[in-house]
């Protein structure tokens, strides 16, 4: 059946039957309602699907995500009329899903669980819509059709993936992409696509930092790529609902190449001599190379010459990580550069400073002799034209030219001035010399100037000898004397002087001398009766200036009576003479035979009853003497310590003239002809470093025989040493040749050797001093003896080495692994002598007391085993002698030690700082304080005492230890060439106090400036720390005029840290940093902040848990670039201000926090030092530094030795120290440290520390009672 009538009709119609139910009575809109619903049902035919309104009428849609739950309300049903319709239908667009009745309730078999209808209701329920749920869906009542039944479900889900990405273009950096869109978006639009990105074939999706599109757009360029870096892509598209699945991969592709990005980091650069430099480096991370590793690019050129000057290195071997660059100027600073390079070019250069070693400087100009006496003359020089280096001095070489075996001297002079002058003193008169100077820097011995000839004047001739005076008549004497036994070149005069018992003057006749060797007058005119005296004088001409006459010594005078019976002269009379001149020449020869036997005598009880005397059997097989016990140095005069200021002073007098005729009275009394046969036979000569180092015979260390060997296979250039009170207590030995490495090694398992003490270095001057006999690392065999290094602590002044040996010969039950130490001082200069003794006599203590009872002896080593060595000796002997005995023979001992290895203290200048030094030990006595003993060692300082307190005045006064060191410490008083640089009117305004400037010697320089004079001058000073002996600057704030060279320091030396103590204002003491906007141009270099700063209550993260402060000031850390305006080099620097330090530390234990922050820096950085700042680079900046040495030396020896940091520390800058305050405040800071802390003071003390065994880090540990030990001031 059809529907009869249109839409129009029926529509029209139930608008009038709306109209009627609202004007009409109910009965009636009820009936005419039903009325139409029937003629609907009978215009439907049952089971047959709706026919679609396709009229004005809008179906509802209805949006829902897959998997969620939906309820579809039918339209035509209202839901809150509570029934049930009498028949409902739900159809999706052609398919019933469902049909409803009264009675029973049918379900489509497609349809399954997930539908069914709301009880109750018309409503359609949806669980867990999938896509395929998407239509448009009818409801249809009690048969009736109509579009307002019609409802449109639309499921959405993420989209399909897209289509596979392809590249279709790229740049070393970026890569262009092109795709196609996802084939369905299930019902929700694309709104943007995602980008993976993985590197490498093999690599993990980068899902993380993942690249999104702005719209849906299927073309994208992705950015921020890598160079020269395989890559592969895939996309993912977004709707709503989220992220569709990844599409496939792309094909892989690789970017473009480009310049490398990355730097080599130089990890060691320094040199190697004075023309050679070594740089070693790692290579920068491969990612950044950006192409094909090629090779590296270094460039070198002076600092002060353009960047158009430079020279190039290309190195075509990316596995190469060091070069040596040669044939470089002298004691130059130079930059160097170093850069990768790929086949794109070169990356960016990573820049470092580094000055090739001093040279040898050139000879001094122009010597001449200005002015020139009988035992002095007057040198004048300029100096030399390329010093290359620092000048430290000079030497003036003589020797006597006319005397084949005239050993050469030499005089040192200090403090160079560019017109030097130098009186050369104590000549013989009357001698011909040669004379010759060399300057010296630290390193380095100069060139010989030209050979300076000069002849010494004349000096007067001894006493003539009166022979015969008698009288000639009663009014004249005679008088016959012989010639001076000494004069020079000739006597010329002679004066006569005679006078009556009457007279108080001397009348004079002169004469005219002949070569006669006597002289006879006769004195006129005189007056009988009459007691006259006579004396003779001889008178000898200048050779330099012939107006001058010099008189010699008078004649013992003669009197005679004048009378009648006076003996008269006469022929006999005057033959007399050469009769008793005869007589005198027998009982002279009688005497001196007599004298010779005794000399022999003497000689023969020395050298064969001497203590410790040792004669082996030479080829000529001679008798072995017996050693004797002990030596006994009666023989020579002993200087208790008491009197040993006044002796030191006594030789130091009249410019060290006594020491001069001690040292020469010693070089004549031991220069003997001993045997050194074994030394001087074909075979052993190589086995000598130096031809006229010889080893004695009878006390040569003799190696033990091997099976088949000759002889002479025995020799080794050592000898065997006496010590106080111990026979054979040191081996002294040259620096060991590496034909003669087994040999030593042999040696020292042989002689069960402990201790080795070297002080030279292995090179000095650019000359081989001493082969490394030892291995680098790990383990070598030197002939028969395996050595093991087993351990290396590097100190200031000196290594200390741990190494076990092992005869790998030896059973094994007898090759028992010994441990042998090596203390190497490297602070001892190629010339000369340490600055200051302190830490060589530091080094002599712990040393020696490292040396177990039972061991063997002690060897002692420098280059040739007799200068530095004998100086060890001959202190650590004269120290154990003091601790004894009270008292000091140098001159004695070494005499005797010289009969046992020639030359010990080769030099006049190492004599005197044997006395120096001794006299520092006395007046100081123990400094170094063990961690149990502190606290009761500071008490005692404080103590008061009563006593004589050594000011001379011999009046007992009350005093204190701490009075006593203090004035020990501050004793130095720098003198006008100490400060020639800082008094300079032109330096004067840099320094903000005079009272506050440097040590010339120890001054910090900066880059000059061409033709500027003093502008290498700046207010800062070198300090001492545990590790290193330029560990710190202390500098005083900057002025305004100094800022640029402030910053020029720090770029110069390469510190990386500025601790910055003093309070920073706007009016004298500035801001020297630039602020987080600005940057600070200083012409060759510009300075700028590369982090916001950062403030902290205390920086404690180094310290242990029970070591946190408590209290303190606040640090505040800033960083900063120095970055080259001429090159890629840059230097990275923290600037850490901590005003109010040390006296707003509360507790003081506090102040070692910063102390810890910055050791924490500086450990992260190369080798420069850290530069301390306050308000004049006084107090607070060296209490700083002290304090930090002192805190390492607490962790590594667990001791403490404030004495020393705080007098090498005021000799660098005097006036730092104030008052007795300041230096009481250091052993108050440690002793705090250890109150709060079982930090570096809870490590035990060894039990055997007081026998000098060796701790774990290779230091010798002694603790005394040092409060019971505490004496008066001398």
């Amino acid at each position: 059946m059809r529907v009869a009538g249109n839409l129009t009709s029926a529509r029209r119609s139930r608008r009038l039957i709306k109209t009627r139910m609202m004007t009409s009575p109910t009965g009636v809109a009820l009936l005419l309602l039903q009325t139409v619903c029937l003629w609907l049902v009978i215009a439907t035919p049952v089971g047959a699907a709706p026919a679609y309104d396709n009229g004005d009428g809008e179906a509802e849609r209805i949006f829902v995500r897959v998997g969620g739950n939906v309820t579809l309300r039918c339209p035509d049903h209202p839901q809150q009329s509570g029934q049930q319709p009498r028949h409902l239908t739900w159809w999706k667009e052609d398919r019933r899903l469902i049909e409803a009745t009264r009675e029973r309730v049918t379900v489509a078999p497609e349809a399954g669980a997930r539908v069914a209808l709301v009880p109750g209701s018309s409503a359609l329920l949806f669980r867990s819509v999938v896509a395929e749920d998407s239509g448009e869906y009818q409801c249809v009542v009690n048969n009736r059709q109509g579009r307002k039944g019609i409802v449109r479900l639309y499921v959405q889900d993420v989209p399909d993936p897209p289509g596979i990405p392809i590249v279709v273009g790229f740049t070393s950096r970026s890569v262009n992409l092109s795709w196609t869109s996802s084939v369905n978006t299930h019902n929700s639009p694309i709104q943007q696509y995602i980008i993976h990105i993985r590197i490498g074939e093999k690599g993990d999706w980068d899902t993380r930092n993942k690249v999104m599109t702005s719209d849906n757009s299927t073309n994208f360029q992705v950015i921020g790529l890598k160079p020269f870096t395989v890559y592969s892509f895939r996309v993912l598209a977004v709707n709503a609902i989220g992220a569709s699945k990844p599409s496939k991969e792309s094909f892989y592709m690789v970017t473009l190449r480009e310049v490398p990005e990355g730097k080599p980091t130089i990890v060691h650069a320094q040199n190697t001599s004075s023309s050679t430099i070594r740089i070693q480096w790692t290579a920068p991370p491969r990612h950044t190379i950006h192409g094909e590793f090629e090779g590296y690019r270094i460039t070198y050129r002076p600092r002060d010459k353009s960047q158009e000057e430079s020279r190039e290195i290309v190195i075509r071997d990316s596995k190469q990580t060091q070069y040596t660059i040669r044939n470089l100027d002298t004691f130059t600073q130079y930059l160097v550069s170093l850069q990768v390079f790929n086949p794109a070019g070169r990356g960016p250069a990573v820049v470092v400073p580094v000055m090739t070693d001093e040279g040898v400087p050139s000879p001094p100009v122009n010597v001449t002799a200005v002015g020139v006496t009988d035992k002095k003359v007057l040198l004048k020089w300029r100096e030399p034209e390329k010093p290359n280096g620092v000048l430290q001095g000079y030497y003036v070489y003589f020797q006597p030219s006319r005397n084949g075996s005239a050993q050469q001297q030499r005089r040192t002079v200090s403090h160079p001035q560019p017109i030097q002058e130098y009186a050369l003193t104590n000549l013989r008169p009357f001698s011909y010399y040669d004379i010759w100077v060399k300057a010296f820097t630290q390193k380095h011995l100069g060139e010989s100037s030209n050979l300076l000839k000069i002849q010494t004047d004349v000096q007067g001739p001894s006493a003539p000898i009166i022979v015969n005076l008698t009288c000639q008549s009663l009014d004249s004497l005679f008088l016959q004397w012989e010639r001076p036994q000494t004069y020079y070149n000739k006597v010329d005069y002679y004066f006569v002087h005679y006078r009556s018992e009457e007279a108080w003057g001397f009348e004079e006749i002169a004469m005219a001398a002949t070569d006669r060797l006597d002289h006879v007058m006769f004195i006129p005119n005189l007056t009988a009766n009459t007691l006259y005296e006579v004396k003779v004088q001889g008178a000898t001409r200048s050779i330099i200036d012939q107006t001058t006459v010099f008189k010699g010594q008078f004649s013992d005078s003669r009197k005679v009576l004048l009378q009648s019976k006076c003996q008269t002269f006469n022929d006999g009379a005057y033959s007399d003479p050469s009769l008793s001149a005869a007589v005198v020449a027998g009982v002279v020869c009688v005497s001196f035979a007599l004298f010779l036997a005794i000399i022999s005598f003497v000689l023969w009880k020395k050298y064969f009853q001497a203590a410790y005397y040792y004669l082996d059997d030479p080829p000529g097989n001679r008798a072995s003497p017996q050693l004797s016990e002990t030596f006994d140095d009666s023989e020579y005069a002993s200087v208790h310590v008491s009197q040993w200021a006044k002796h030191v002073a006594d030789l130091h007098a009249d410019g060290d003239i006594g020491f001069s005729r001690e040292y020469e009275s010693l070089q004549q009394a031991t220069d003997l002809d001993l045997s050194s046969d074994y030394s001087q036979m074909a075979e052993n000569k190589g086995k000598n470093r130096y031809v006229n180092i010889v080893a004695y015979d009878h006390t040569r260390v003799i190696l033990k025989p091997t099976p088949g060997q000759k002889k002479s296979a025995d020799y080794i250039n050592a000898n065997y040493i006496d010590g106080y009170n111990k026979p054979r207590a040191y081996i002294g030995t040259q620096g060991p040749l590496p034909s003669t490495f087994d040999d030593y090694w042999r040696m020292i398992w042989e002689q069960r050797v402990c201790i080795i003490i070297m002080i030279t270095n292995l090179v000095e001057r650019g000359r081989r001093k001493c082969d490394m006999y030892w291995p680098k690392e790990g383990t070598e065999t030197y002939g028969i003896i395996q050595v093991k290094l087993v351990q290396e602590v590097v100190m200031a002044t000196y290594t200390v080495r741990t190494f076990a040996i092992k005869n790998i010969k030896v059973k094994k039950k007898q090759a028992s692994e010994r441990t042998v130490y090596q203390y190497h001082y490297t602070n001892w200069p190629d010339h000369g002598v340490p600055d200051h003794p302190l830490p060589v006599l530091s080094f002599v203590a712990k040393s020696s007391a490292a040396n177990p009872p039972t061991a063997g002896p002690m060897i002692v080593h420098c280059s040739a085993g007799v200068g530095r060595t004998g100086t060890y000796i001959v202190l650590d002997a004269m120290l154990k002698q003091m601790r004894h005995r009270q008292s000091v023979n140098v001159y004695g001992f070494l005499r005797h030690i010289r009969q046992q290895r020639n030359y010990l203290v080769q030099t006049e200048e190492q004599y005197v700082f044997i006395h120096d030094a001794l006299l520092e030990a006395i007046e100081s006595g123990d400094t170094e304080v063990g961690v149990s003993q502190l606290s009761r060692y500071v008490q005692s300082l404080q103590t008061a005492q009563v006593g004589n307190t050594g000011s001379g005045d011999n009046i007992d006064k009350s005093w204190s230890l701490l009075e006593k060191q203090f004035k020990l410490v501050t004793v130095f008083k720098a003198k006008d060439f100490n400060v020639v640089s800082a008094v300079k009117p032109c330096n004067k305004a840099k320094n903000r106090s005079l009272n506050l400037i440097p040590i010339e010697s120890h001054r910090v320089h900066i880059t000059p400036k061409p033709g500027t004079d003093g502008s290498d001058y700046i207010n800062a000073t070198f300090l001492q720390g545990y590790n290193r002996l330029r560990e710190y600057i202390v500098t005083q704030h900057p002025l305004m005029t100094t800022m640029a060279d402030f910053w020029q320091m720090v770029w110069d030396h390469n510190s990386q840290t500025v601790v910055v103590l003093s309070v920073v204002d706007e009016k004298e003491y500035p801001q020297f940093w630039p602020d987080a906007d600005e940057e600070q141009d200083y012409g060759s270099f510009k300075v700028k902040p590369t982090s916001d700063e950062t403030a902290t209550t205390a920086s404690t993260d180094t310290a242990p848990a029970d070591e946190k402060p408590t209290g303190g000031p606040g640090l505040v850390s800033r960083d900063f670039i120095l970055q080259s305006t001429q090159d890629d080099y840059e230097l990275s620097c923290r600037v850490i201000q901590c005003p109010g330090w040390p006296q707003a530390c509360t507790p003081m234990a506090t102040l070692f926090d910063l102390i810890r922050t910055v050791a924490a820096r500086h450990a992260e950085d190369l080798n420069g030092p850290v530069v301390v700042v306050d308000k004049c680079g006084g107090t607070e900046a060296a209490t700083f530094c002290c304090l930090s040495a002192l805190y390492k030396q607490l962790e590594s020896e667990k001791c403490v030795d404030v004495y020393l940091y705080a007098k090498l520390y005021h000799m660098r800058r005097p006036g730092i120290w104030k008052s007795q305050d300041d230096f009481l405040f250091l052993y108050r800071s440690v002793e705090s440290l250890l109150a709060v802390s079982n930090g570096p003071a809870a490590a035990p003390i060894l039990a055997n520390a007081t026998n000098g065994q060796l701790t774990s880090n290779g230091h010798a540990v002694k603790i005394e009672e040092v409060a019971g030990k505490i004496e008066s001031p001398d």
